[in-house]
């Protein structure tokens, strides 16, 4: 009869220590402020500028909030005019998983600068090689080509050697978006606790860096998915992994900005 009750009870102090559990790791965690604007008003004035004005991005927690641009024959992506970000596909509305560059002339440190607003183009998106960065600087806006804005949110951020190909094609089907995600999250120097798969609307940010030397190719690439209907803005559990360990040797080689 001892028995019989006892397993009740022990039943019931699980579900209690799983409810508290729950209750105590939703009471740590915190929400993003960062919300969508409508950039109508910004577009337009950008297209005085002669190019192909396709969109719109802002980066939570950098001065990145600038124009996406297509590029065309009669594209210059070294304008100094104005700052913009560009993609060399065709961006109609339908992609799933669209791709912009833009120049990092001055952030190319062992350890990049954050929050210097005199930077320009996509110079702070290396701001989010640090952990404490990224921790609270989770979520992009992004205005497509047909002029609707959503809120993304990253789940890989990755410094590696590559010719950012990615970007002249913004269709992918489901197994290419499967294998796409997955390199993306084995490349990432963080384990970011956001769940992807190929039914999500991806984004994917790049820039140049000179991290490892002016003689190298690499480049830094922010990996983001639409936020989901009904999905809150609280900001993912972000840990460091094996990826960043050879980053953040690097960085305690405490290397000066190199003269630009």
């Amino acid at each position: 009869m001892k028995k019989k009750i006892l397993i009740p009870i022990a039943l019931l102090i699980i579900v209690v220590a799983i409810f508290v559990t729950f209750v105590y790791y939703r009471s740590n965690l915190k929400t993003s402020s960062f919300t969508v604007l409508d950039e109508t008003d910004k577009i337009e004035n950008a297209k005085k500028y002669g190019d192909e004005v396709v969109g719109w991005l802002r980066v939570e927690g950098t001065n990145i909030d600038l124009p996406l641009i297509k590029v065309t024959e009669d594209t210059d992506v070294y304008n100094n005019e104005y700052d913009f970000a560009w993609t060399n596909s065709i961006p109609d509305g339908t992609g799933n998983r669209p791709a912009y560059i833009s120049h990092n002339i001055r952030n190319v440190s062992r350890n990049p600068i954050v929050g210097d607003n005199t930077m320009t183009r996509f110079e702070q998106l290396m701001s989010f090689i640090y952990p404490d960065f990224i921790e609270n600087n989770q979520f992009i806006e992004f205005t497509d080509s047909e002029g609707t804005a959503s809120l993304y949110r990253i789940y890989a951020v990755a410094l590696l050697n590559d010719d950012q190909n990615a970007s002249f094609s913004d269709t992918y089907t489901d197994s290419e978006q499967k294998r796409y995600i997955k390199k993306a999250t084995r490349e990432s120097m963080y384990d970011i606790d956001v769940d992807v798969n190929e039914n999500d609307l991806m984004l994917t940010l790049f820039t140049c860096t000179r991290f490892y030397g002016a003689d190298t190719s690499y480049s830094f690439r922010v990996d983001a998915r639409k936020l989901r209907e009904g999905e809150e803005k609280i900001y993912a559990r972000v840990k460091t992994n094996d990826n960043y360990e050879k980053i953040k040797e690097r960085m305690e080689e405490n290397e000066n900005n190199e003269e630009v």
